[in-house]
């Protein structure tokens, strides 16, 4: 997962994957089919992980305001976690889309979906909760909230400062009233 992060996919070879993976090319090969297999595994397993931890820190959170916080503060961990290649790999995958084929832009493009329908889910709650106006239209909040959270990890990898990223992150949540 790491090499395509941090090459992306057309910059990632068969040598890149044989040395992350401790296998050589024919078992590759044997146990995934091909490059864009393993990509599209990858792909899978970003979203099960890092993703998932995120959707769980927006779910956990005591209510929306603080889930939105946690949500967007995730991401700027996981950017400047040196341990990471910085960025989010959906994002920068999303990027270099023409080098993908129509299953891997169709995986890519629902990682970001479900981004948008978990945030929505969550400001619906929140909504019939009373956290949240009445008025507010939960559908362009939650594309708000995941266009904003897309455009960190871009501007991340422009060398943006995590203070400047975190005033972002405080920007949207005042949006929430």
């Amino acid at each position: 997962m790491l090499v395509f992060w941090e090459k992306g996919y057309e910059g990632t070879s068969i040598h890149d994957l044989e040395q992350a993976m401790g296998l050589n090319r024919t078992s590759i090969y044997n146990a995934f089919g091909n490059k864009r297999a393993i990509f599209n595994r990858v792909m899978l397993c970003y979203k099960e992980s890092v993703m998932s931890s995120l959707f769980a820190d927006l779910d956990k959170a005591p209510n929306i305001r603080e889930g939105v916080r946690r949500l967007l503060n995730g991401a700027l961990d996981i950017h400047f976690d040196e341990g990471n290649p910085g960025g989010c790999l959906v994002v920068l995958s999303v990027l270099e889309s023409g080098q993908h084929d129509a299953e891997s832009q169709a995986a890519m493009q629902q990682t970001l979906q479900d981004l948008k329908s978990a945030l929505q889910s969550r400001l619906s709650r929140a909504k019939k909760a009373g956290e949240l106006s009445q008025d507010l239209d939960v559908g362009s909040t939650a594309t708000t909230i995941s266009t904003t959270m897309a455009g960190m990890m871009v501007m991340g990898k422009a060398n943006f400062t995590r203070a400047a990223l975190k005033k972002t992150i405080n920007q949207v949540v005042s949006l929430l009233g």
